[in-house]
């Protein structure tokens, strides 16, 4: 090989090339590819040498999910008390961030695994590409609806519409074309900008909670404790603090990201950094979390914005600001979740699409993403309760994501070995790393499922159930 080509040279002048055998497969791979036919030094000017920043890609993973979930910590802290809801969000961030750093370590074994499911190929063979892809997509699919049917509210927390009277449903087919829209971005470096906008709309949530919590009093507060909640029945009591571990379950879900988002450094390595990050963006939300409920009491809407308070009368202007961030938040959970699994269908129906930003491509693109986006609107209308498919979704993917998945798939590369690695005796230290991971993982299902069936079970708990609205009723109980 003629090492004095440029190609050559930009290899072997790149930092980090002997960190790793991973690091040194990732780098060297485009490089002698494009070599193979290169006649002159053109291909390195076309050659996408783009990386996201570690704390880019921690605030992609705090800004998944948070836009959903600080609404809901004031709900979390209050059902597990003051210090149990701290420690409980401890226990399973610090869970999450370890089952998200098993998948960094398969990641590293594995540079050219793209996907969640691609991993659990490498390990499990077709059955865990199955398993991986089943939890994960099947998680985006069912939250994109979610996520429609909060931007809906959160436009209509704003101010009513003309003609629109209280029907949600008509919100969400107004927010629709723009979450649409925003499934074009293609990859997690397309949308770092919007993941700012989505933490400065995450940071106007916070301070708009705490604000109106001091300006506005709760008549109906009921102090909170230490530990649980003060409801006096035994079994509303464990319901109301299995929702509390709920919320600690799907408020930080780094696993579901770690793979695909770590192709996007170009140190995979420092996305443990990333992960620390967000942990602490996670933490720090739960604290804000106890201020509210401080000072409002225990019992709180499970969505902060449905609590009882003179605060969140429309018109206001904190809560005008609070559902104006609330909106553009959503909008970016929605994108972060449709950018995998608008890559999967691509991959799937269209393995040799060109990815380009031609009239075509985009239109092509735009109709690989139409079906997951109809199938997000379609239940979003017509399911009866959102709160419930987000509760079993939960209890069905996301600590399995976090924390199952992970810690089962490197206890099995470790003991019986995965394609071309070899078993290795496992150390002390890894031993109780996956057990941990493990455990609170198969707590958490537990108690996502209590939560789940006990706010079906209880009537004072129970959602409203409707599909349609007045003029169009289809169904009600």
């Amino acid at each position: 090989m003629n090492i004095s080509h440029p190609l050559c040279a930009r290899l072997f002048r790149s930092p980090g090339l002997f960190r790793s055998n991973g690091n040194l497969i990732r780098r060297a791979g485009p490089y002698l590819k494009a070599m193979e036919g290169a006649q002159d030094t053109t291909l390195l000017e076309r050659e996408d040498t783009s990386y996201m920043g570690w704390i880019h890609a921690g605030i992609t993973i705090f800004c998944f999910a948070a836009p959903s979930a600080v609404m809901a910590m004031p709900f979390a802290i209050g059902n597990a008390g003051f210090l149990g809801g701290m420690i409980l969000c401890l226990i399973v961030t610090g869970a999450s961030i370890l089952g998200a750093k098993l998948l960094l370590r398969l990641k590293l074994l594995y540079p050219d695994c793209k996907t969640f499911g691609d991993i659990g190929f490498q390990v499990l063979g077709t059955p865990g590409k199955i398993w991986g892809n089943l939890i994960q997509l099947g998680n985006f699919c069912l939250f994109m609806p979610c996520a429609l049917r909060f931007c809906g509210l959160a436009l209509k927390g704003i101010g009513n519409f003309p003609g629109f009277d209280e029907c949600v449903d008509y919100y969400v087919f107004v927010v629709a074309f723009v979450c649409l829209v925003t499934t074009q971005v293609r990859s997690f470096k397309n949308a770092q900008c919007f993941t700012v906008l989505s933490l400065a709309c995450v940071i106007g949530m916070v301070l708009s909670m705490v604000y109106a919590s001091f300006r506005y009093e709760n008549p109906h507060k009921i102090p909170a404790m230490w530990f649980g909640n003060p409801e006096p029945e035994e079994g509303l009591r464990l319901i109301r603090l299995a929702g509390g571990c709920s919320i600690a379950a799907w408020a930080f879900i780094p696993g579901f990201l770690t793979v695909e988002l770590s192709s996007c450094l170009a140190e995979p390595s420092e996305f443990n950094k990333s992960l620390l990050l967000a942990g602490a963006l996670n933490v720090l939300g739960f604290c804000a979390g106890c201020v509210v409920i401080a000072r409002w009491g225990y019992k709180v809407g499970e969505v902060i914005a449905v609590t009882p308070v003179m605060a969140w009368t429309p018109g206001l202007a904190v809560n005008s600001v609070f559902n104006a961030c609330q909106l553009g938040g959503n909008f970016v959970s929605y994108m972060l979740d449709s950018v995998p699994l608008g890559r999967f269908c691509q991959r799937a129906w269209a393995p040799d699409f060109k990815d380009t930003w031609s009239a075509g491509d985009i239109g092509r693109y735009l109709t690989y993403t139409l079906p997951v986006f109809a199938f997000a609107l379609t239940l979003s209308v017509f399911t009866p309760s959102i709160n419930v498919l987000l509760d079993f979704t939960t209890a069905l993917t996301t600590p399995w994501v976090s924390h199952v998945y992970p810690a089962v798939i490197y206890w099995r590369l470790k003991t019986r070995g995965g394609i071309n690695v070899p078993p290795q005796p496992m150390t002390i230290k890894e031993k109780l790393i996956v057990s941990y991971v493990f455990l609170v993982g198969c707590l958490a299902v537990f108690a996502c499922f209590v939560k789940a069936i006990g706010f079906l079970v209880f009537e004072e708990l129970r959602p409203k159930f409707q599909v349609g609205c007045d003029g169009w009723l289809l169904w009600k109980p």
